[in-house]
């Protein structure tokens, strides 16, 4: 029922011409700060000036706004109402104190208004229009068209069905293609669409392999028109060469899609503190090794060299497999889901691996020129190569990366991305297939997944649901171009989308982004049988999204799905800063929020504390393994008062760290004080196995660039190795979950490159042979690097700092060692909050500790409670972080050095002074003392406080 008092006023307005009475007429639309929270409500500051409100909208998209006038568009009357505060708890908190209000349309009128042009009026009262803006309605399409079922292509007996969920739009075709892409036929939905907005096409058995798009006739608010076009669809499973058409392919039943045995692998989970975590990244992983056959390096193909039945074992999962026999459990992957970064046709790329003569061809910029000029068919690896050689900070090398612009130049062009870039979320990258037309990337992964676990290794998938590449009309767009406006996150007054994650943000808190994360996630667990997820900017999702999808995983069982979903691990990047932060919008899922999920969170407090930030962003300033007060660089003065608190402090931020980084630790801290972890706002987990314990990954600088810059350029070489390797311990020997980037263990290094995303396979380079390190190998891509370039040249052209094979495999052969000590006891991997409270100790605390040492006991005597470990009755870990050996009093009898370090590659440790209760530390070093059950030694080992 229309409202009377709205409908006087327009009368009034109508005969009595009492526009020009405005002051200020408002002349266009402008903006989007109108909201359709849900069916029946809108919310919307339009100014102290009004008094009539209505929502107008046109399929014809003719509503203007002219000198205080509206013209077009089908009036919804709106009138003034309470909210409800339950309509804001979880979502839309930042629009909970604008005036509200209702309306009294039908749900008819709703769909139909929703296909076009949305405006929201508001008028004075002399009937001049006093503010315009469009309006956004996520809500509104949640409360009228949320679908539950499923989506995509479905295979029955019967034949195939295909279902896409695209409420506003007006008309919807599904168009068939062959394998060349040949228009075949062009179908109409089944009966129209659905109540729910899902349109469903049925068709035979014939139709599995084709390709397909979807015709779409819709409304399109950033060009305020109705467009058609083709679109892919956000539910494909299978894709063309460069995602241009999406093919139908039946995961679940079809053989020819399996490896065999494919049916019958169940796995059996870790617990979640059983893990650690090697990332690593497709392409890097194999590019460089000449073990693999050359067309599956930088492949899914590349993992299945494992040495198993009958296959020959490459020098990458050689590498892995010796890691894996340590004590590693789970390989992480930077995106394997389709990217759109990454071009996919050989035919119009250009890689290192390729000759120069093909950047011309392909890139065709003449401000390449220099760099392989005049150098015709030779290889562009064997120039970087010479290059480098002869000048170790030329800067030629990132020049066709950088200097044409990062998308115009070489960086476009090759087939490098780190893959943040999600096209389709539900099929496998194509670059990374050995034929990216077609099925070959869903065997071929799953062949990758098959031969990891073979070797002993859980896969790990990097997921990306925070953002898309784009929106909008673009060709890389595809939820914005089938539902405009929904699947993304819009300034809340502009309309503008939002993109503090880098790229086109989209919002999880609507309910069918939220259902396609879970979805996604499900086809993933279930089809490829991917054992753990991490997300990627995680604090940008709702807290409440993610427990959904815990609740989502734990229907998958072993018996049912193959797949034990309850104790697949979830873990990810819990940031808080955005249009998100500090809970604005929804309760978000950052460190401080996801206590007792179970979900992990990344732990930067002891990751800065152990190795001072990164270069890129606090430049040389010290860390507790790199010299903090103990040997400070040249960029800081003396063991004053102000270096030595800065040291203490990131010892305190370590301890709590390594005991498993809980907010209900009680420890000592540098101030003599008995405190909680979540004292100084560290410790954040309830429990264990809700830290990720890390130092460094694919962001920023490795640790070994970033330690560099940090130590004092005289120190030599060993001591810088053994620094890298300190740094190391702290993961091992803590509790929680250490992770690792790719070639940590044997000090990789990106030339300093503080964000390698795009710079292709030379920067990010890997070499498990350890013949070559990347260290001085030209100074990084321009676009992020270029203001430290001065500084970059000094470090790299130090005397002999650059690793060699020798110091390499010593790194990784003492890293192994680590993990087997790590590996050695369950004291090591405390499964509870309370384990670690009674059981983990700190010694050398309080305001009189010797700097620069931690020491942690971990107790299985009767004080204890139940053994966990029949060999051990305590674990004693020592860490040294200063360039001389250090003596400590620790008061206990009965300790030896640990059996694995005593035949350990680190001569120091085997030469180790214990007796007395003392024990002597070499510099830069990391010591595990155990007493063996039934020693008869006098002391009891202690507990905690």
């Amino acid at each position: 029922m229309r409202s009377q008092t709205f409908s006087a006023l327009l009368i009034l307005w109508l005969i009595t011409g009492l526009q020009a009475l405005s002051a200020n007429p408002v002349q266009d639309i402008e903006g989007a700060s109108a909201h359709w929270v849900s069916e029946s409500i809108i919310v919307w500051d339009a100014g102290e000036d009004a008094v009539a409100f209505e929502i107008r909208y046109s399929n014809a998209a003719d509503i203007t706004v002219n000198d205080g006038s509206v013209k077009g568009g089908v009036s919804i009357p709106l009138e003034p109402t309470e909210t409800l505060p339950a309509l804001f708890e979880n979502r839309f908190r930042h629009l909970a104190e604008l005036p509200a209000f209702t309306h009294s349309s039908t749900r008819d009128e709703l769909a139909k208004a929703v296909q076009g042009q949305l405006i929201a009026i508001a008028y004075d009262a002399h009937g001049s229009v006093t503010a315009a803006a469009r309006v956004q309605f996520p809500g509104l399409l949640d409360d009228l068209f949320f679908y539950s079922g499923s989506l995509g292509p479905l295979y029955h007996d019967e034949g195939i069905q295909l279902k896409v969920w695209a409420p506003t739009a007006r008309e919807l075709t599904l168009r068939l293609f062959d394998q060349d892409k040949n228009l075949l036929d062009t179908i109409g939905p089944d009966s129209g669409m659905s109540e729910k907005g899902v349109w469903t096409f049925s068709g035979p058995p014939e139709w599995d392999r084709l390709f397909y798009r979807f015709d779409v006739t819709v409304y399109h608010p950033l060009t305020n028109r109705t467009e058609q076009y083709e679109v892919t669809d956000p539910y494909s499973v299978s894709l063309s060469t460069d995602s241009e058409f999406s093919q139908f392919a039946d995961l679940a039943g079809d053989p020819d899609l399996k490896p065999e045995g494919w049916d019958s692998m169940q796995k059996v989970q870790k617990h979640p503190v059983d893990i650690t975590i090697y990332e690593a990244h497709v392409r890097d992983f194999s590019m460089f090794d000449d073990s693999v056959p050359a067309e599956h390096r930088g492949k899914y193909l590349a993992f299945t060299y494992n040495g198993k039945d009958g296959r020959s074992l490459s020098n990458g999962m050689n590498h892995l497999q010796k890691l894996s026999d340590a004590g590693l459990t789970h390989l992480h992957l930077l995106p394997v889901n389709d990217i759109a970064s990454v071009i996919e046709d050989k035919n119009r790329r250009v890689d290192i691996t390729d000759p120069c003569s093909r950047i011309f061809d392909v890139v065709g910029h003449d401000s390449l020129e220099g760099v392989c000029d005049d150098q015709g068919d030779r290889i562009i690896l064997d120039l970087f190569e010479e290059l480098a050689k002869e000048d170790p900070v030329t800067q030629a090398i990132q020049f066709p990366y950088s200097e044409p612009g990062r998308m115009e130049g070489m960086a476009r062009f090759d087939g490098f991305n780190w893959g943040y870039d999600p096209f389709h979320f539900n099929a496998p990258e194509g670059s990374y297939a050995t034929e990216p037309d077609g099925t070959a990337r869903i065997m071929e992964l799953r062949k990758m997944v098959q031969a990891l676990y073979q070797s002993g290794l859980y896969t790990v998938i990097d997921v990306v649901y925070n953002h898309t590449f784009a929106s909008g009309t673009s060709s890389f767009s595809v939820l914005d171009r089938l539902v405009p406006g929904y699947y993304h996150r819009y300034n809340a007054d502009t309309g503008v989308i939002e993109t503090s994650t880098c790229c086109d943000n989209t919002a999880a808190e609507h309910k069918m982004m939220e259902k396609l994360l879970i979805d996604s996630v499900l086809l993933w667990a279930q089809q490829y049988k991917i054992d753990s997820f991490r997300f990627d900017l995680m604090g940008h999702h709702p807290r409440y999204v993610m427990e959904n999808l815990l609740d989502s995983l734990a229907k998958l069982t072993p018996e049912e799905h193959g797949v034990d979903g309850a104790n697949l691990y979830i873990y990810g990047e819990g940031w808080n800063f955005g249009e998100v932060a500090d809970n604005r919008i929804f309760e978000q899922a950052t460190q401080f929020n996801m206590g007792g999920t179970g979900i992990g969170n990344f732990n930067d407090r002891i990751r800065d504390a152990i190795k001072g930030g990164f270069y890129s962003w606090s430049g040389r300033h010290q860390g507790f393994t790199t010299g903090q007060y103990l040997f400070p660089n040249e960029d800081f003065t003396g063991r004053d008062e102000e270096n030595l608190a800065d040291l203490l402090a990131q010892a305190d931020r370590i301890r709590v760290g390594m005991a498993g980084n809980l907010s209900t630790y009680p420890y000592i801290n540098r101030f003599g004080e008995t405190v909680t972890g979540a004292n100084e706002y560290i410790g954040y987990t309830v429990d264990p196995r809700e830290t990720i314990n890390y130092i460094d990954k694919h962001d920023n600088e490795t640790l070994w660039d970033n330690n560099q810059v940090k130590i004092p350029m005289e120190m030599d070489l060993d001591s810088r190795v053994r620094i890298h390797l300190l740094a190391n311990a702290f993961l091992n020997y803590g509790q929680g979950i250490p992770f690792y980037q790719m070639g940590s263990d044997f000090l990789r290094s990106k030339s300093l490159d503080r964000n390698s995303f795009d710079s292709g396979d030379w920067f990010n380079r890997v070499d498990f042979t350890m013949e070559t390190h990347n260290w001085a190998t030209g100074l990084p891509p321009a676009w992020d690097n270029r203001d430290r370039w001065d500084e970059m040249e000094m470090f790299m052209t130090l005397p002999g700092i650059k690793p060699g094979r020798e110091e390499m495999e010593w790194a990784s052969e003492v890293f192994r060692e680590q993990l087997q000590v790590r590996y050695s006891s369950p004291l090591f991997r405390l499964r509870s909050a309370d384990e670690i409270r009674n059981r983990v100790r700190f010694l050398n605390t309080g305001p009189d500790q010797v700097p620069g040492l931690i020491v942690m006991t971990i107790s299985d005597g009767q004080c204890a409670g139940e053994s966990l470990d029949p060999s051990y009755e305590g674990i004693m870990v020592l860490f040294n972080a200063d360039r001389d050996e250090q003596s400590f009093h620790h008061g206990l009898d009965g300790l030896s050095l640990h059996p694995i370090l005593q035949s350990g590659r680190d001569e120091s440790l085997r030469s180790l002074r214990v007796g007395n209760g003392t024990v002597t530390l070499p510099a830069h070093s990391a010591v595990v003392l155990v007493r063996e059950e039934g020693s008869g030694a006098e002391v009891a080992f202690p507990c905690n406080l």
